[in-house]
C-alpha cells in the first residue's frame, strides 16, 4: 500500500510543494483555540472568546470560494502571499488591541474576521498543483487521499500546538506562530516552480469567462456541493453527541479516546482508498461512499454505551477520509475550465460551514431531545446528503466524462508549463 504513496512523493518538487501546504495550513488549525485562549485571557470572557473564534470561522468558510475564484483567475503566486500578509497583519493587530472594554472587544472581533476571510487557500491550491503534476487518473485518487488524510492529522496536532504554545509560554504566543505559520507555509509554497506555472493566461481567461456563477455554473457541481452540506451537519453533531454520551454515560474520558477513534479510522480509511486502483468512475464511487456513510451511522442512535458508540464512530471514520478524497477528485472533473481552485473551496465550504452550524444546533439538541435523537438526526442529515446526490446522479455520472475531458486538457497545459520550468 505504502508504494503508490511513496511513488507519489518521489516526483519532482512534491515533497517540498507537500511540507510548504502542510506547514501554512496548520496554521489555521492552531488558529482558532489560540484566539480563544488569548482572548479569554485579554478580556476575561469566554462568550467574546467564542465571538472571535466564531468570526474566524465563519469569514473564512462563507469567503472561501470568493479567494479561490481570485486565486483561479490571477495565479497563485499574485494572491496566495499578499492573504498570507494580511492574516499576519490582522493577528498581530488582534494581539495589540485585545481587551475588556467594549470597544476593544469589537476591533478584536472584527480583526478575527479579517483573519478568518483573508486566509489562503493552499489545500485547494495545492489539490490543483496536484492535478498538474500526476494528471487524471489513479495517481490523482492516491494524491487527494494522502493529502486528506494528512489535513485529518492537521487537526489534531494543530490544537495541541496551539494549548502547549499557551501553556508553556503565552497566550499571546499561539496567535503569533499562527500567523508566522501562516507567512512561511505559504511562501514556501508558491516558491514552487508547480505554482510559479499556474495561473495566468489561458486559465485566467477561462476563469474570466464563467460569469458570476463561476464553479457552480455546472450543475454537478452544484448537486456535489449540495449533498456535502448534510455530511457536515452531521460531522458537527457527531462531535457534540460524543461528548454528550460520554457525560451521560459518566465518563467523561470516553469522548476524547471516541475523537481519536474516529481519527484514526479516518486515516486508515483513506491511505487504503487512495492506494488501490478503482476502475468505476468517480461520480459512482462517490455515491457508493455516501450510501455506506448513511449505513454505518443509521445504528448510532442505538448504541448502548460509549464503548458500542466508540465502535460505531471509527466505522464512520474508515468512510469519511474516503468519501472527501473521491469528492474532490469529482470536482475536478465536473468544474467548469479555470475554476479548480474555486470549485475545491466550495466544497470545504459546503461542509465546514454547516458542520459549524451542527456544532451550534448540537448542544441544545443534547439537552432537550437527548443524545439518540440527536444522533438520529445526524443521520437524517446524511441520507439528506445522499438523496440530493441520488437525484442528481446523471449530473455526477455523466457530466465528469466532460468534466474529465476539460479538466485533463487543463491539467496537460499546466503540465506543458510545469516542464518548461523544470
Amino acid at each position: 500500500m505504502l508504494s503508490s504513496y511513496v511513488a507519489i512523493l518521489r516526483l519532482p518538487h512534491a515533497r517540498s510543494l507537500l511540507l510548504a501546504s502542510l506547514v501554512g495550513r496548520l496554521a489555521f488549525t492552531t488558529g482558532p483555540l489560540s484566539v480563544v485562549l488569548f482572548v479569554q485571557e485579554a478580556t476575561g470572557s469566554l462568550a467574546q472568546a467564542g465571538a472571535a473564534s466564531a468570526a474566524i470561522a465563519l469569514s473564512s468558510g462563507l469567503l472561501a470560494p470568493v479567494r479561490g475564484r481570485l486565486v483561479d483567475r490571477h495565479g497563485q503566486r499574485r494572491c496566495l502571499p499578499p492573504m498570507a500578509l494580511a492574516v499576519m497583519a490582522a493577528l498581530v493587530g488582534l494581539v495589540a488591541v485585545a481587551g475588556p472594554s467594549p470597544g476593544q472587544v469589537a476591533a478584536t472581533v472584527a480583526l478575527a474576521a479579517v483573519a478568518g476571510a483573508s486566509a489562503p487557500p493552499l489545500g485547494a491550491s495545492a489539490r490543483v498543483l496536484w492535478l498538474s503534476l500526476v494528471g487524471q487518473g489513479p495517481r490523482l485518487q492516491t494524491a487527494y487521499a494522502l493529502d486528506a488524510v494528512l489535513d485529518e492529522l492537521l487537526f489534531v496536532l494543530g490544537p495541541l500546538l496551539a494549548g502547549g504554545l499557551a501553556t508553556v509560554y503565552d497566550p499571546a504566543a499561539g496567535v503569533l506562530a499562527t500567523a508566522g505559520l501562516a507567512v512561511a507555509g505559504t511562501l514556501g509554497f508558491v516558491a514552487s516552480p508547480l505554482s510559479r506555472a499556474q495561473g495566468g493566461g489561458r486559465a485566467a481567461a477561462a476563469a474570466a469567462g464563467n460569469g458570476w456563477a463561476g464553479a457552480l455554473g455546472r450543475p454537478g457541481m452544484r448537486t456535489l456541493a449540495l449533498s456535502l452540506t448534510g455530511v457536515g451537519a452531521a460531522i458537527g453533531i457527531w462531535e457534540i453527541s460524543l461528548v454528550g454520551a460520554a457525560r451521560e454515560a459518566g465518563a467523561p474520558e470516553a469522548a476524547s479516546l471516541s475523537l481519536a477513534a474516529w481519527a484514526a479510522a479516518s486515516g486508515i480509511g483513506g491511505l487504503w482508498y487512495g492506494a488501490r486502483t478503482w476502475r468505476r468512475p468517480a461520480g459512482q464511487r462517490y455515491l457508493a461512499l455516501l450510501a455506506l456513510l448513511v449505513l454505518a451511522c443509521a445504528p448510532m442512535a442505538v448504541a448502548g454505551s460509549p464503548l458500542a458508540l466508540g465502535a460505531m464512530v471509527a466505522l464512520v471514520g474508515l468512510v469519511l477520509a474516503p468519501l472527501e478524497s473521491s469528492a474532490f477528485v469529482l470536482a475536478a472533473e465536473l468544474a467548469p475550465p479555470g475554476t479548480l481552485t474555486e470549485s475545491g473551496t466550495w466544497l470545504t465550504t459546503a461542509i465546514n460551514v454547516t458542520a459549524a452550524a451542527g456544532l451550534a444546533v448540537a448542544g441544545t439538541l443534547v439537552d432537550t431531545v437527548g443524545v439518540a435523537a440527536t444522533l438520529a438526526v445526524a443521520c437524517a442529515c446524511t441520507a439528506g446528503g445522499l438523496l440530493v446526490a441520488l437525484a442528481g446522479r446523471d449530473r455526477l455520472g455523466a457530466a465528469p466524462y466532460r468534466g474529465r475531458h476539460e479538466a485533463g486538457q487543463a491539467a496537460t497545459r499546466q503540465a506543458r508549463r510545469a516542464r518548461r520550468i523544470l
